[in-house]
């Protein structure tokens, strides 16, 4: 008596092994690019925070105006265009001298970057007094290798002072349309008194 094996089990056993296989790699692929794509893509206004250490005091408010123009996905171009009330978030209170971060999470710097501190607001909710930029120095905000994010760095020197704070950013579409881009942020600290 002679036996024969069925080795047609076996080849779809290796075979299905190897297509689960691909499949899985494939979707950890497009998780990786989903999780870069979702703090690069230039048609979306970057979120942002103000920190300070390692904690998220506030998340920016929109304010003013924004531009974001972008491809349409079908060879055109669009561009939103919003303006804002003016509103700025409950105080946040710091020490004098704090080193401040407003997180911008986009995986490129700004091109172009402003952040003005008003020491109040008038009765409307917009920023009054006398204007003063703030210096701030760029470091990005880099986790598994990739830049999330940029941390535009500062301080709140002045002691017992209301800042309303008001950052600017520009960039240029690097996603095909070559537009500028630009939004307003709004946050809200005040620095203790000294003793």
């Amino acid at each position: 008596m002679q036996t024969t094996r069925d080795t047609r089990a076996g080849r779809w056993s290796m075979r299905g092994g190897v297509l689960l296989a691909a499949m899985l790699v494939a979707l950890v692929g497009v998780f990786l690019v989903a999780q870069r794509s979702a703090s690069a893509h230039d048609h979306l206004i970057p979120k942002t925070v103000l920190v300070k250490g390692e904690k998220e005091l506030q998340v920016g408010r929109m304010v003013k105006e924004s531009s974001w123009t972008y491809l349409d996905g079908e060879g055109g171009l669009n561009t939103d265009t919003a303006y804002y009330y003016w509103s700025f978030p409950e105080v946040d209170r710091v020490a004098a001298g704090s080193e401040m971060r407003l997180r911008i999470f986009k995986d490129r710097q700004p091109e172009v970057f402003e952040l003005a501190a008003y020491p109040k607001v008038d009765e409307r909710g917009r920023p009054s007094g006398t204007k003063r930029l703030l210096s701030a120095s760029f470091e990005p905000v880099v986790r598994d290798g990739l830049t999330v994010a940029w941390d535009a760095v500062f301080d709140l020197n002045r002691p017992d002072r209301h800042y309303y704070l008001v950052g600017r950013g520009h960039w240029q579409d690097a996603e095909g349309s070559g537009e500028q881009q630009y939004a307003h942020w709004a946050f809200h600290a005040k620095t203790r008194p000294t003793s």
